[in-house]
């Protein structure tokens, strides 16, 4: 599902900028990292990190899940899956402090991974989608 460059660009940016926010508050260094994608990427004109960051500040682990999921769709590459896991990585090592809703998150991003997914079989990838949306409908509760 990763789109257009600069498109997928700002969907990595917001996604990275959530889970800056999964532990409830944005350290130094995270920001620090965030402004530095974001120049990377050339998205200084175009995004205001300030206004993504006032946005996501109700960040949740299952949010953060939810916009993973999204950001690679149903049949991710291996490329896309790396890439993405690289930039959430580097984020949450960037502070040198690990919080648990971020190691939640690097935990629950395996589950994502398409050679992971390869060595399923379709009845075990349609049981893993039941119990996402199990999960989620008590999580809603």
């Amino acid at each position: 599902m990763v789109q257009s460059t600069k498109n997928n660009n700002q969907n990595l940016l917001a996604i990275l900028v959530s889970i800056a926010w999964i532990d409830g508050e944005i350290q130094p260094a995270e920001e620090k990292f965030l402004a530095q994608i974001a120049s990377e990427q050339n998205l200084d004109s175009t995004i205001k990190l300030q206004d993504l960051l006032a946005q996501y500040q109700d960040s949740s682990l299952e949010k953060c899940s939810q916009l993973l999921e999204q950001y690679l769709g149903a049949n991710p590459t291996l490329a896309d899956y790396e890439h993405l896991f690289g930039a959430v990585s580097k984020l949450i090592y960037s502070d040198d402090d690990i919080a648990t809703e971020e190691a939640s998150l690097l935990t629950k991003m395996q589950d994502l991974d398409p050679s992971n997914l390869k060595t399923h079989s379709t009845f075990d990838q349609a049981i893993l989608k039941i119990q996402k949306l199990y999960k989620a409908g008590l999580n809603k509760k």
